[in-house]
């Protein structure tokens, strides 16, 4: 019985640090986007006039998109062609210098 009776009183208290557990890593989730595009263009990597580039940049796309920040980020050389949009102030980088991202991984932690 003494043995019963210790098994739920563990149980008893392993439980509820289970389920706040649980509850801590629902408390916040991520998502990845590939090749993001801002008013259907790629996304330049840099906030217009160079200020503020790479995680500014995502952060601020992904504010956007309702997330709090930007967790991580790539960049990757777009084709001349290629026309890229600041995020923002939403101008054109036509410029065979500017770089955008290949993906850029969200975060949104719960209130």
């Amino acid at each position: 019985m003494a043995t019963r009776s210790a098994l739920w009183t563990i149980a008893g208290l392993i439980v509820p640090i289970f389920i706040n557990m649980i509850g801590a890593a629902e408390a916040t989730s991520s998502r990845n986007f590939f090749a993001p595009q801002y008013l259907w263009q790629p996304v330049a990597f840099c906030l217009d006039g160079n200020k503020g580039c790479g995680k500014p940049a995502a952060s601020e796309w992904c504010k956007i998109h309702g997330y709090d920040e930007a967790l991580s980020f790539a960049r990757q050389k777009m084709e001349a062609s290629n026309e890229l949009r600041f995020i923002d102030t939403g101008d054109l980088c036509n410029s065979q210098e500017c770089i955008g991202f290949g993906q850029i991984k969200c975060l949104r932690e719960s209130d």
